[in-house]
């Protein structure tokens, strides 16, 4: 009972410590701005993750899968945790937020590409049996994950540095400071807190695996309480961001930590590795490789559009009509006169008004809705011009846009049809 004790109260300490060190890097990430607080931020967990896993991995009963699971933790936490969670609370709080879809296309090929040499490749290879590395693939992939990171790094820090700034930022984004922060001091308690993490990590050697085994635990689950005590007070820092409308920060937090845990996390635990002889095992089990493939599919697609819209109503007409905070789109059928299915579905922009959360009205063929700032009533006639254009001409609309004139300030109808008009009124 008192090894239990004694552990339980390592283990809290630790956390603490943990946080602890994760609010004084996010006040110094504050301080510096975008992307270097970013940066700052992420770089300053690698420590915490790289100690808490060598507390599970190294000692008596340790696990080998310990670093694995904890980057796999942090993977699917981010990308199909905290990231939707940031959309959610922000779309809630302020309705539309955009954020540069530069910086998820440079972001999530880093992440793809370190994740598939580090937790996939390993499973493929014929050097050795399950998800262990030879020697000259451990050297090989722990170079490559440091040359990938630092070239992404300096990509960061120069000449696209624009990428990961806000749409409306000017080059940089926003940033909340609460109120002043003195450097020396916040580096000076991040690097105790570290430190202290450091010492509490090497007290936990060894203990970690029976407090789980006591507890009726898998091994596994020591990854995901890792991950989850490193990605806590980011997580934190990407919610309040996207609260006050900066989803551009919580983006750069959220897939940053994820590059870096694989980035540096791999090499660290290598260096490891050849000091203590402790052989990691990183390759994942088809289970897992077939869930991390189907993440990276689903992040890459909502992530490009660069905008986070909050639905607001759907009406029913010739087409299901549906009102965000930033535009209104008919959703229909890809062939005409098919019943909707996910297999034809098709998302055309009626509008780029955003409308209220107020209930539209059908009138006759049209619909009318309140505009998002509450001063105008707009129409949507999109069912009602379909078909007029199909009994007219006999196409079908495929798509409706309308523009302003510079010289008289009238509005136009830009509209496409499935066929050439040339063809269908040629003599």
């Amino acid at each position: 009972p008192s090894s239990v004790v004694w552990s339980v109260w390592i283990v809290l300490c630790l956390v603490v410590c943990a946080v602890r060190a994760m609010a004084h890097a996010d006040r110094l990430a504050e301080r510096g701005g975008e992307p270097v607080g970013t940066i700052v931020l992420t770089i300053a967990a690698i420590p915490i993750e790289v100690a808490s896993v060598c507390a599970l991995m190294l000692g008596e009963g340790g696990s080998d899968t310990a670093a694995r699971d904890s980057m796999f933790a942090v993977i699917m936490l981010i990308l199909n945790g905290l990231v939707g969670g940031c959309m959610l609370f922000g779309s809630w709080k302020r309705g539309e937020q955009r954020f540069n879809a530069d910086s998820a296309s440079a972001y999530l090929p880093l992440v793809i590409a370190l994740g598939t040499i580090t937790l996939v490749l390993p499973r493929f290879c014929d050097s050795t049996i399950g998800g262990y590395m030879s020697d000259p693939m451990e050297l090989c992939i722990a170079a490559g994950s440091i040359v990938v990171y630092g070239a992404f790094l300096w990509m960061q820090v120069s000449r696209y540095r624009g990428y990961f700034a806000a749409p409306d930022a000017g080059g940089a984004s926003m940033t909340h400071h609460q109120g002043k922060v003195h450097v020396p001091s916040a580096l000076a308690l991040l690097f105790t807190a570290l430190t202290v993490v450091v010492v509490c990590a090497e007290a936990m050697a060894g203990r970690v695996q029976p407090l789980l085994g006591a507890a009726g635990l898998p091994p596994a689950i020591g990854g995901v309480l890792v991950a989850a005590m490193v990605l806590f007070p980011e997580g934190m820092a990407a919610l309040r961001a996207s609260a006050r409308g900066d989803m551009q920060r919580s983006i750069n937090v959220l897939l940053g930590s994820a590059g870096a845990t694989i980035g540096l996390t791999v090499p660290a635990v290598l260096v490891v590795r050849a000091i203590t002889g402790e052989d990691p095992e990183l390759g994942l089990e088809a289970p897992y490789i077939v869930l991390l493939s189907l993440t990276f599919l689903v992040s890459s697609l909502h992530l490009m559009r660069g905008k986070v819209n909050a639905i607001q109503w759907m009406a029913s007409a010739k087409a299901l009509l549906v009102g965000t905070a930033g535009a209104e789109f008919s959703i229909r059928a890809s062939t005409l006169g098919e019943a909707l299915t996910p297999d034809n579905i098709t998302a055309q922009p009626e509008t780029t008004v955003g409308c209220a959360k107020i209930l539209p009205l059908r009138i006759g063929a049209a619909t009318v809705f309140v505009q998002r700032a509450r001063r105008k009533l707009f129409e949507s006639a999109r069912p009602m011009i379909e078909v007029i254009t199909e009994e007219v001409t006999g196409a079908r609309l495929v798509s409706l846009h309308t523009d302003m004139s510079t010289r008289n300030g009238e509005r136009m109808l830009v509209i496409t049809l499935d066929r050439s008009l040339d063809e269908l009124f040629r003599p």
